[in-house]
């Protein structure tokens, strides 16, 4: 009996269709295997490629905790440290520094070798009771790796300036603050230091650019994931 050639396929039909898949199932295996290589290779760039070191931190810097101990910066040699300035009433972004700093602590903070540290813009006002308060008002427990430091003025301008080379605060003229209490203007940077005791980066979290911010929060957090999980950086 004749075949119907409407209801069978040729043998040449049946070999173009085969190799039309086996050419789409290529073409998908080549894709997925290009993604997996660059998404690889993007992997080893933020893993390991080395970040610059701004300066070696060579000075210790004292200072009293919120629980009114005394605690010297050389005592988290061999951890890595974001530190920046706090003003527990300041109207110009420690918000959006504080948030970011919290961030950390809730995806670094079971590590015995992260530390945070936040330190007083205005010792005067901003005493260990009240740094207590307020760290406990963020929820910040006495257990968290996080201090909140206050000291003499003098040597804590001296320490974040020549040691972190953060820009020293200033008074704010009366005519140009934003209410009685803003009185000082800082820097809003964070600064990370490694194991070594070796600057760096500063990240400026609180820029008034929102893109220029969100950049600076996105390398902090990659550097300091990275010098947690590769600690031969």
């Amino acid at each position: 009996m004749p075949t119907n050639s409407s209801n069978a396929e040729s043998p040449a039909a049946t070999s173009s269709s085969r190799w039309f898949w086996v050419f789409i199932a290529a073409v998908i295996g080549l894709g997925w295997y290009g993604s997996k290589v660059m998404g690889r290779m993007f992997d080893s760039t933020l893993s390991y490629g080395k970040p610059a070191i701004l300066a070696k931190v060579e000075k210790d810097f004292s200072a009293t905790d919120r629980n009114a101990q005394r605690v010297q910066f050389s005592q988290l040699n061999g951890k890595v440290r974001v530190v920046g300035y706090i003003y527990t009433i300041c109207p110009h972004g420690c918000a959006a520094v504080i948030a970011e700093m919290k961030k950390l602590l809730e995806k670094h903070g079971a590590r015995e070798d992260f530390h945070l540290v936040s330190v007083t813009v205005v010792p005067d006002r901003d005493t260990p009771e009240l740094l207590k308060a307020y760290a406990d008002g963020l929820g910040v427990t006495p257990n968290d790796p996080w201090w909140f430091l206050n000291g003499d003025r003098l040597e804590i301008d001296h320490f974040m300036s020549e040691s972190l080379r953060l820009a020293p605060s200033k008074l704010i003229p009366e005519d140009q603050r934003m209410n009685p209490l803003d009185i000082y203007e800082h820097d809003l940077r964070l600064t990370v230091v490694d194991r070594q005791g070796q600057l760096r980066g500063h990240y400026h979290v609180a820029h008034p650019q929102a893109e220029i911010a969100e950049m600076a929060r996105t390398k902090l957090q990659q550097q300091v994931s990275q010098l947690l999980n590769n600690p031969n950086l």
